[in-house]
């Protein structure tokens, strides 16, 4: 149940059974494959990111999890021109296995530490390595899915009323009030998967119909360049197919 010391907002039910509804017509074997290959992702941050393999990982191994996170996947090898490869491989180190700081203290120190990208993007790296290396301890909380300072993101379009800053949260114990909440509001219209990885895909869906709807209805010469919604989320979730690769 939702932390009731959190004064944060409460989430419209009809507006998350639409969603879910739109989303899950899609088809099975749609939400089936995302499930499968976000399962995949996560399964990969664990086995490469366990405290045994992480000293020796490889340069094309570090590049590989760069590649499959939205904020670093174009910046992979700048990242690791950069910053290098065990500076690297420390941060993410601390990042993961200092339990005794807070979750904005591992995240603040991480973003300290990485180099060729901005600090928002490296507080997004750091959510996704710690979200699926960790995918039942810690919930995703990236720019996309709910971003304080322009009060944007995929979460707001499950509320009528507009956004504020503290509405979904400053700090990570506040969001994460309201990601359970989404979770919540999942499982009682009968979503029952482990962990937050379907919330992972049904924020990411909203937040692509999203953007999808916004370039189409502002740019009508854009349809037909701009990839629909289904390939937007696997983007904005790092588990690209082949056959939707459009950039180097």
């Amino acid at each position: 149940m939702m932390d009731k010391k959190f004064k944060g907002t409460t989430l419209d039910d009809f507006l998350v059974r639409d969603y879910l509804i739109k989303i899950l017509g899609e088809g099975e074997d749609f939400i089936q494959e995302l499930y499968r290959d976000l399962l995949a992702k996560s399964l990969l941050f664990q086995q490469l990111l366990s405290k045994e393999k992480l000293p020796s990982l490889t340069r094309e191994e570090l590049e590989t999890l760069l590649e499959k996170i939205f904020a670093s996947r174009r910046k992979r090898k700048k990242i690791l021109e950069e910053t290098g490869e065990d500076r690297l491989k420390r941060a993410i180190s601390d990042l993961l296995y200092s339990k005794a700081s807070s979750w904005e203290e591992r995240v603040e120190r991480f973003a300290k530490e990485i180099r060729g990208v901005d600090k928002k993007s490296a507080r997004d790296i750091a959510s996704e390595i710690l979200h699926f290396t960790f995918p039942e301890d810690y919930v995703l909380w990236t720019s996309w899915i709910w971003d304080p300072e322009s009060e944007s993101g995929a979460v707001v379009f499950l509320k009528e009323e507009p956004p504020k800053r503290s509405m979904y949260g400053e700090t990570y114990e506040e969001f994460e009030s309201i990601y359970k909440q989404v979770q919540e509001k999942l499982l009682e219209f009968g979503i029952k998967v482990r962990g937050y990885l379907f919330v992972d895909i049904f924020l990411a869906m909203i937040y692509a119909t999203y953007v999808d709807y916004m370039t189409l209805s502002t740019m009508h010469s854009a349809k037909g360049f701009f990839p629909p919604a289904g390939i937007m989320a696997r983007r904005l979730l790092g588990i690209i197919r082949n056959e939707d690769l459009m950039e180097v």
